[in-house]
């Protein structure tokens, strides 16, 4: 009988054992930007919606894992070990990173569809962050100077290069970055977001 290594032991465990980590919802963009209609896992919903049990009448109760005889447990697909990835939702949409741009008063997360994400926002909304930051002069910045921004400058410079380099967007006519809420990832003279999250495999 041939014997087998921890290493290839835990592998094979691995493959047959599947967890929450490998779901197919950890793929998606509604599940990274936290909008995902399921309230994050698929499975919950197709539980009620659907439940194993009663989709697989005559079959004994599965026991892999220590909750099996708890009431709901048996509708759960995702469980024991036996891993139904939820590619079934139709509101799946593969996610392909976000970037993290500079906005007024926080760094804002942006994603592939445009969605923000920003804590400040979330509270009380765009035009009250920006009219709450510029109450006292719309160009209440460290940046601005007697002679103009040179952030915005360089900010114009980097859309004007990019523009040369065949990019699709149109020239800023802003004068100051902080009263604009466009998205644009040149806000005060930062280049394109830093910190993308690579595409997923």
């Amino acid at each position: 009988m041939d014997q087998i290594t921890i290493e290839e032991h835990l592998n094979s465990q691995k493959s047959t054992l599947a967890s929450c980590g490998e779901c197919i919802c950890k793929k998606c963009l509604y599940w990274w930007s936290g909008r995902c209609p399921y309230g994050g896992c698929y499975d919950d919903f197709r539980a009620k919606d659907e439940p194993y049990n009663k989709a697989h009448l005559g079959l004994p109760p599965r026991t892999l894992w220590s909750d099996w005889n708890k009431p709901g447990e048996q509708a759960h697909w995702c469980r024991g070990g036996t891993f139904y990835p939820a590619n079934y939702c139709k509101s799946f949409v593969k996610y392909k990173g976000s970037t993290i741009e500079e906005c007024v008063r926080a760094s804002i997360e942006v994603f592939q569809d445009r969605y923000v994400r920003c804590s400040i926002k979330d509270q009380i909304g765009c035009e009250a962050c920006i009219d709450e930051d510029n109450r006292s002069n719309i160009y209440n910045c460290q940046y601005m100077t007697d002679s103009g921004c040179e952030r915005m400058i360089a900010a114009k410079n980097l859309m004007l290069d990019d523009i040369a380099g065949g990019a699709d967007i149109e020239m800023c006519r802003e004068q100051c970055c902080m009263r604009c809420t466009k998205l644009c990832g040149y806000r005060c003279g930062q280049a394109y977001a830093r910190n993308s999250i690579s595409e997923l495999n």
